[in-house]
């Protein structure tokens, strides 16, 4: 094949999920020989991107973003010229500084020599097509800067290293400028940036947060274009936010705030899902009195839509237009309804069926597992439903425990992913799992006894003195989750741990949903799922029919952590290590990866699930094995 009509390799590939998770808009990425930083959704190529029906979440994507005309589309999907499909992720070359790789002699800041590489802005004469510096030597390579600032509301951009060296902003000398650096170039009290006249000033300076040395922020937003910003100032909680030292690379540079459901079974002929179907063919309707004419010159929309009366059909039309502005009621508690109602007339197992299940009983189970474990669900098929509405730098953004997006803190704001919002990534993934439905009396009795309730008043002090602080929120936004949830919380990690030893999925692959409602009940939901396939491989199934053996291994596993003693005897209240959600947590016991975990690692204590080395006596103990099972515990 000629050269000519050779396809030409992208920069980078990344599936819908890495798109949703690490790649959205606003998010920095390095490629081999430059770095770049993701396009908004303005920028993104839709054409061939596919619909997602999905209501409840379309609903809450509509409150999170303000948006009443929005849709749920999957990313760009790979070029396909025989489909006209030129889809594709648009990114900008961010930073526009770079260190040049040539070997220049070392320099002197504060009587010591320094390893000194050329600092280069981008329209320098010097620089050959953003990848080369020339000068008289020769051709060298750049390396882009991993240095730029920040704010916690997403806005970001290059420092203004003249600026930052003089300490003069707007300063209007021209001189080269250099980075300096000593050992692997970690430490920031060892990384100057100097001029060629040997004004020097330590990088460290820029952490310090009373100087307000990088400047106050200005809003830009160069993922909507190269020079945008917000127009309204730049605040926090009513007072001007200063940029942040932000290393391009670190884990702090974007938090992705995705909103997610399971889909609840849907008839397959709904009018939701027709109208969702067919909505590129139902906006010549503007009124209800458009309706008849449509249906009468358009053959798809009459055999779609002939047996629905005319204002039911304008009724669906309005509510995907224009609806999910009330009261959204919290996903996670019509799941819960779904999980421990009767399964006659939900589950199915037809093909296109979105939810299947089917309750599994242990033969002789232990007298500890009757009296707290209502139900088992082996759920073959289920669908979840995400989408990307948002991102904040620094400190990340979190849903309710019930799943509802939080409108507003004092501490960050989202970022917006478009100048014109008119649609949001979105993925369906197909997969897996077990619901363990507890028994909500001996929950309730369990968290009433005089040892959980002292448990549960150091995290709450914690939790309203520290946490709630940190993220700018107020009790109302976020309440105390209480002990019931930490103790499924925490259960729910030593299960993943578990069975990630046996059920051939690793414990990244194995997510959870937990469920605490007094008024409709307690449970955990472990699941696996991936996007673009029917299913996944069954082995969560299989390892559900040994939920005894794995619950009793992960009771057993809660007593004993590699860093006990200091493990157990944290305080969430300590003062000089600030865990305000942790108890008895730590990478040795409780932590695991955070896309595994519905709350980033947060809300963990595993003294409430068994009891631990610092319990010395009975009546201290907290834990729900000793509760259920106290002649074993």
């Amino acid at each position: 094949m000629p050269n000519s009509h050779r396809r030409k390799p992208p920069l980078g590939e990344a599936t819908h999920t890495q798109i949703l998770n690490m790649y959205g808009p606003g998010a920095m990425v390095d490629l081999p020989d430059h770095a770049v930083l993701i396009g908004g959704l303005d920028f993104w190529n839709d054409r061939g991107c596919e619909h997602i029906h999905e209501p409840r979440l379309l609903q809450l994507v509509r409150q999170a973003t303000g948006s009443a005309r929005i849709d749920l589309k999957t990313p760009p999907k790979e070029v396909d010229p025989l489909k006209n499909i030129s889809g594709s992720l648009k990114a900008l070359r961010f930073p526009e500084w770079s260190v040049v790789q040539k070997k220049i002699p070392d320099r002197i800041a504060f009587g010591i020599y320094y390893r000194a590489r050329l600092l280069i802005h981008y329209n320098d004469s010097c620089i050959n097509n953003w990848q080369k510096f020339v000068d008289a030597d020769g051709e060298y390579p750049l390396v882009p800067v991993r240095f730029v600032m920040a704010c916690p509301h997403g806005h970001l951009t290059d420092i203004r290293w003249r600026d930052f060296c003089f300490n003069q902003f707007g300063c209007k000398k021209y001189e080269r400028l250099y980075l300096l650096e000593a050992g692997t170039g970690n430490d920031y009290t060892q990384i100057f940036v100097q001029s060629e006249s040997g004004v020097t000033r330590r990088l460290s300076d820029a952490l310090i947060p009373n100087t307000k040395a990088l400047g106050r922020c200005q809003g830009h937003t160069p993922w909507l274009g190269r020079y945008s910003r917000d127009l309204e100032p730049c605040m926090t909680n009513q007072k001007p936010t200063y940029y942040r030292l932000l290393v391009r690379s670190a884990t702090n540079a974007y938090f992705n705030e995705i909103l997610s459901v399971i889909s609840l079974p849907e008839a397959a002929g709904s009018l939701s899902k027709r109208v969702t179907e067919m909505k590129d063919e139902l906006k010549v309707i503007e009124e209800e009195s458009d309706i008849v004419t449509a249906l009468k010159f358009n053959p798809r929309l009459k055999r779609s839509f002939a047996d629905v009366d005319i204002s039911e059909l304008w009724s669906a039309i309005k509510v995907l237009r224009d609806g999910g502005f009330g009261n959204v009621a919290q996903p996670k508690d019509e799941e819960l309804r779904l999980l421990t109602g009767p399964m006659d007339g939900v589950s199915s197992s037809k093909k296109d069926s979105l939810f299947e299940a089917t309750p599994w009983e242990p033969t002789e189970p232990p007298l500890w597992f009757k009296k707290s474990i209502k139900r088992v669900l082996l759920v073959k098929r289920l669908r979840e439903v995400k989408a990307l509405v948002g991102f904040t730098r620094f400190t990340s953004r979190t849903s309710s425990l019930g799943g509802l997006p939080i409108e507003s803190t004092k501490t960050n704001a989202r970022a917006p992913l478009s100048n014109n919002l008119q649609w949001v990534p979105a993925s369906e993934n197909k997969g897996e799992g077990i619901f363990i439905e507890f028994d909500s009396e001996m929950i309730n009795a369990w968290a009433s006894t005089d040892a959980v309730s002292q448990r549960s008043t150091q995290f709450s002090k914690a939790f309203e003195g520290e946490w709630l602080k940190s993220r700018g929120l107020d009790s109302d936004q976020f309440p105390f989750p209480g002990a019931p949830y930490i103790l499924l919380h925490s259960l729910s990690h030593l299960l993943i741990t578990e069975m990630a030893l046996e059920c051939g999925y690793g414990a990244s692959s194995i997510r959870e949903r937990i469920y605490a409602n007094p008024e409709i009940g307690y449970g955990i939901l472990l699941l696996t799922s991936t996007s673009g396939s029917e299913g996944t491989l069954g082995g969560l199934l299989d390892a559900g029919k040994r939920i005894v053996s794995y619950l009793e291994r992960a009771f057993e596993r809660g007593q004993l952590c590699s860093n006990d003693p200091f493990c157990s005897e944290h305080d969430p209240n300590h003062d000089f290590d600030i865990r305000p959600t942790h108890g008895a947590a730590c990478h040795g016991c409780e932590l695991i990866a955070e896309t595994s975990c519905e709350q980033r690692n947060e809300f963990l204590d595993r003294s409430l699930v068994s009891r631990t080395v610092s319990i010395h006596d009975k009546n201290d103990d907290p834990s729900f094995w000793s509760f259920i099972n106290p002649d074993q515990s």
